[in-house]
């Protein structure tokens, strides 16, 4: 009897667990174990109210796991290597974009540098050749003071008529020089002139 009852408990706590995990997973062939499991108890139950023993054999049911696999189809896996070398070709392409972008900025930045550089030697020049022609000038003046000093009035009206003279002499320079840009400019404006009239037919 303490038999058959050892096998009861032993059994109900089986159910239970089989119940339990039931439960938890839908599967049809576990559900179809724990129904078999429970008619097996019912009887064994039958029986033992009966007084009828029999030898039970409990086979342990091994835990089905439940596997997940995922397949890929052949277009997917395509299309998914095909994103990922678009992807690649797109970083490819903008890191060449950002490395021609730098190249030309520093060409800018090297073209901006030289030119500030060449207006600088430029202007330093100018400024160098505006102070020779200054020291020049005064250089003159000093040595034609010391001339008069020692000069004859009749000399010193020679300068001083010279003088005039070379100054006469580029004011008439410079007058050519403007006469010839005006008619450059002329010339110029008739041109143009010319080319808007065949435009406008």
């Amino acid at each position: 009897m303490k038999k058959i009852l050892g096998l009861i408990a032993i059994m109900t706590l089986a159910s239970s667990q089989i119940s339990f995990s039931a439960k938890s997973d839908t599967d049809a062939a576990v559900q179809r174990l724990v129904k078999v499991a429970k008619q097996r108890q019912a009887q064994k139950a039958r029986n033992a109210a009966r007084g009828i023993s029999e030898d039970v054999t409990v086979v342990p049911v091994e835990e089905i796991e439940e596997v997940t696999t995922t397949t890929f189809s052949p277009d997917l896996n395509e299309a998914a290597r095909q994103k990922a070398e678009e992807a690649r070709e797109a970083a490819r392409q903008k890191a060449e974009e950002a490395k021609i972008q730098a190249a030309i900025k520093a060409a800018e930045e090297k073209e901006a540098a030289r030119q500030k550089a060449e207006e600088a030697k430029i202007q330093a020049e100018a400024k160098a050749a505006k102070a020779r022609e200054a020291a020049q000038k005064k250089a003159e003046a000093k040595k034609l003071r010391a001339q008069r000093k020692n000069m004859s009035e009749s000399k010193m009206m020679d300068v001083e008529i010279q003088r005039i003279k070379s100054r006469v002499e580029k004011i008439n320079d410079n007058i050519e020089k403007y006469h010839k840009t005006n008619e450059m400019l002329d010339q110029m404006e008739q041109r143009l002139d010319n080319i808007q009239n065949k435009m406008n037919y």
